[in-house]
């Protein structure tokens, strides 16, 4: 009797043994879902957060609206070195439908064509596109686009003439120019996107670097002088920067969570690059722009991408990010983008994941 007596004892200890470390280890997993959540949300937002306060950066030029460029028409600009337009965006509008048409991005499927900046053959940044079928239906597209700023600007030595190469002092950081790439020869008063022909790091000054512009008119594109500067000259106040660009987008990550799923994850393609997982557990990507329509800095209203008249009113941009926990904790939300992408469980609206939705406001810098 005594035994037996223990031996229910034991049992009760035991269940309550078990059934303690298995809330524990669910209250544990559901943490660790948490703490992931909160750290995906905080990196997108700080990334994406960066990209818009450089936007539309040219330097003490950033608030002139009158770029020019020695490409004609100006429409065969290549899409990542279109810096007439710091911001552009793309408004999912219905299952794989976006506005505007979202093909206009440098792509390798869906009909697009990978980018090619004005070399023989495939061309710089060939099969580096943006597969457009992996972007998930619903999910917004951003573009942001800059010049590349840096500690020390990069002068000319001298005053540039009608057909000289352009030869700038290099800060110690580089200027990541390649030849057929596009860049821009800026001062105060002035700026011009032009097409580099030659990049000579061996200049035989010691911290110069030699930069051509052949002046044929080559693939479209006029680079002599009397283009690139259409009112004086551009002398030692100017100087000379590369283009930067960032796309952000949400498509299947390349990993694989405790379900053996491959979790959905925020993109970035910057240049030429091919496209990188960026955050992983990024699920959603809604953007809305603040739209000031009198010139005062702030906006009147926020709007969809499909809705804005005029890129260069765009002050402000709301960023709205949902995250999940990536792996099942047991969660009963329901997946942002349904079943069919998230894999929910059989008969049920749900996959185990949490969900939180994390939004924020940023100001432009350099608008226009």
């Amino acid at each position: 009797m005594e035994v037996m007596i223990a031996m229910v004892i034991g049992s009760v200890l035991t269940a309550g043994i078990i059934e303690l470390f298995v809330a524990n280890s669910e209250t544990h997993r559901v943490m660790i879902g948490q703490s992931r959540m909160q750290e995906s949300a905080r990196f997108s937002l700080q990334f994406i957060g960066r990209s818009i306060r450089q936007a539309g950066y040219r330097g003490c030029f950033s608030s002139n609206d009158s770029l020019h460029t020695t490409i004609n028409p100006v429409g065969n600009i290549p899409y990542e070195y279109d810096l007439n337009f710091g911001v552009q965006g793309y408004e999912a509008t219905a299952a794989d439908v976006w506005v505007p048409v979202l093909n206009l991005l440098p792509q390798t499927t869906s009909g697009g064509a990978d980018t090619n900046v004005y070399s023989t053959g495939i061309g710089e940044g060939a099969g580096n596109g943006i597969d457009i079928d992996a972007v998930i239906s619903g999910t917004d597209v951003l573009t942001l686009r800059s010049m590349n700023q840096q500690d020390i600007e990069a002068r000319l030595v001298n005053l540039l003439g009608v057909t000289d190469n352009i030869v700038v002092a290099v800060p110690s950081d580089g200027l990541a120019l390649l030849k057929d790439h596009l860049a821009v020869i800026h001062d105060c008063e002035k700026a011009t996107i032009f097409r580099v022909t030659l990049v000579n790091n061996n200049n035989p000054v010691p911290g110069q670097m030699t930069i051509g512009h052949d002046t044929a008119d080559v693939d479209a594109v006029a680079n002599s002088f009397d283009n690139l500067a259409l009112k004086n000259s551009f002398n030692t106040d100017a100087s000379v920067t590369a283009i930067e660009s960032s796309t952000y987008f949400i498509a299947p990550g390349i990993g694989e969570n405790s379900s053996g799923d491959h979790p959905l994850s925020l993109w970035w393609k910057t240049g030429l690059d091919e496209p990188v997982e960026l955050v992983e557990g990024v699920e959603d990507l809604q953007i809305l722009y603040g739209v000031s329509t009198n010139d005062d800095g702030t906006p009147n209203q926020y709007v969809a991408a499909n809705s804005v008249t005029d890129w260069k009113e765009v002050v402000t941009i709301r960023v709205t990010v949902i995250v999940n926990s990536i792996d099942d904790v047991g969660g009963t939300t329901t997946p942002t983008h349904g079943c069919a992408i998230q894999n929910c469980y059989t008969d049920e609206v749900f996959d185990g994941l949490v969900r939180r939705s994390f939004t924020q406001t940023i100001k432009l810098r350099n608008t226009s």
